[in-house]
């Protein structure tokens, strides 16, 4: 009990822990970690670590890594030392933020960030997806992509990986060419579009798909849904400044186009 109370605190604070009662000690060096980093360092975030300190911690804690969390601008070169130590082979929940000082300059996520086969929760933004990047995901069940680039079939590929995903959202992901959805696991979607030009996006095949919500979409998302049979909610439209395609087979194979946002049906 002792262990999961420590495990839920943030790295700081669970580093403080054995000054309690020598006999947490032990239970700080093996509790699965809380990894919470900033760089530079938050002044409003006192329980954040100094991305400098965590190549030490990840050396010395005994106990798995269960959140790795990260807001700061390039992780540099020691990164992938960190996603390739034993203490992250069991990461459960990702979240990574890579924001920088310069307009127009975007920074990569390293190749094994995704390399954890235990991840249950993934959420990356403000960076782009390398073609390299590691992926194969038989438990993880919600990704969320913010404000990032990826090609096509890195997409794609991340997509065919997941073996148990059910949530997936996308905020203002750029990339040359349609989006492809097929995920036999996936239950929602969520999709936003403020910039970056136009997106497409086909649900090809989604047989459990049952709701693909579209909080934002400036005229500047084209949607298709080829299959998905269980889809119940879509939306909400705006009508005034959205451009929505939909299509849906039927079980008698016909195919009916609704275009939101333009007076015509087809």
């Amino acid at each position: 009990m002792l262990c999961t109370i420590i495990s839920l605190l943030p790295t700081k604070d669970g580093g403080r822990t054995p000054a309690v009662s020598p006999r947490w000690h032990n239970l700080w060096a093996s509790a699965p970690l809380n990894l919470v980093i900033h760089s530079p360092v938050n002044p409003h975030s006192p329980s954040s670590v100094d991305p400098s300190a965590v190549s030490r911690i990840l050396s010395k804690h005994l106990g798995p890594t269960r959140r790795f969390f990260f807001r700061g601008g390039n992780l540099g070169p020691q990164a992938e030392s960190w996603f390739q130590s034993p203490a992250l082979a069991n990461l459960e929940e990702l979240d990574i933020k890579l924001l920088s000082a310069r307009p127009k300059v975007s920074f990569s996520l390293p190749p094994s960030a995704l390399s954890s086969l235990a991840l249950l929760v993934v959420k990356v933004a403000y960076c782009s997806i390398p073609d390299d990047i590691s992926m194969d995901f038989a438990l993880l069940k919600h990704i969320s992509l913010l404000d990032l680039s990826i090609s096509g079939d890195v997409f794609h590929g991340l997509l065919s990986a997941c073996r148990a995903l059910e949530s997936f959202y996308m905020s203002n992901v750029h990339t040359a060419g349609c989006l492809r959805v097929s995920s036999p696991t996936l239950r929602s979607i969520g999709f936003s579009k403020e910039y970056c030009g136009k997106s497409d996006i086909i649900i090809e095949d989604a047989p459990l798909l049952v709701r693909f919500i579209l909080p934002c979409t400036y005229n500047c998302v084209a949607i298709r849904v080829v299959r998905a049979p269980k889809l119940q909610i879509l939306g909400p439209l705006f009508i005034a400044i959205s451009t929505i395609v939909v299509s849906q087979v039927r079980s008698s194979g016909s195919i009916l186009d609704l275009a939101f946002g333009t007076p015509a049906w087809r």
